[in-house]
C-alpha cells in the first residue's frame, strides 16, 4: 500500500501558503483578519464578549503572538480593551464601531476569494471539502491535545 503522509502534507502546505498569501488581504494580516471574524462572528450572533485568552483558544495563537497583534489592532484603532464590570480580572476585546468597515472590506475581499472558489468547484465539492476540513481540524485538535 502506498504512504499518502507526504502528499498530504505537501497539499496541506500549498493550501496553508495559499490561504496566508498576502494578495488575499491587504489592510490587514492573517492573523488580524483571523482575529477580527472571530470578534465580529461573536458580536453580530450576540455571543459573549470574548478575551485574548478565549481568542488564543480558537486562533492557535500564542499569547506573544496575541498581544503583539491585538496592539497593532488598537493602534489601528480596529479594536477596544474593556475591563469587566463583574470580574474585574477579565479583559473583554470588542471591534471599534467606528472603524468595523476596516474589517469588513477586507473580508468582502477574502468572500469575494471563496465565491470564486465554491463556483469552480461545485456544490458537491463544496460540501465535500466542508466536511473534510471540519474532520481534519477536529482530528488534529484532539492530536495535539493529547
Amino acid at each position: 500500500m502506498r504512504n499518502f503522509n507526504e502528499e498530504l502534507l505537501s497539499a496541506w502546505l500549498s493550501l496553508s501558503s495559499t490561504i496566508r498569501n498576502d494578495r488575499l488581504v491587504a489592510a490587514m494580516s492573517f492573523n488580524e483578519i483571523q482575529i477580527c471574524n472571530q470578534l465580529y462572528r461573536a458580536q453580530m450572533e450576540g455571543k459573549d464578549l470574548l478575551t485574548a485568552t478565549d481568542l488564543c483558544q480558537k486562533t492557535g495563537l500564542l499569547k506573544s503572538q496575541m498581544n503583539k497583534v491585538l496592539k497593532g489592532l488598537e493602534k489601528k484603532e480596529v479594536i477596544i480593551r474593556e475591563r469587566s464590570t463583574k470580574d474585574k480580572r477579565k479583559i473583554f476585546i470588542c471591534l471599534k464601531e467606528d472603524n468595523i468597515s476596516i474589517y469588513q472590506n477586507e473580508h468582502a475581499r477574502v468572500m469575494d476569494f471563496v465565491n470564486a472558489l465554491a463556483d469552480q468547484m461545485g456544490e458537491a465539492d463544496v460540501k465535500e471539502t466542508i466536511r473534510l476540513l471540519n474532520k481534519i481540524a477536529d482530528t488534529a485538535k484532539a492530536i495535539l491535545e493529547n
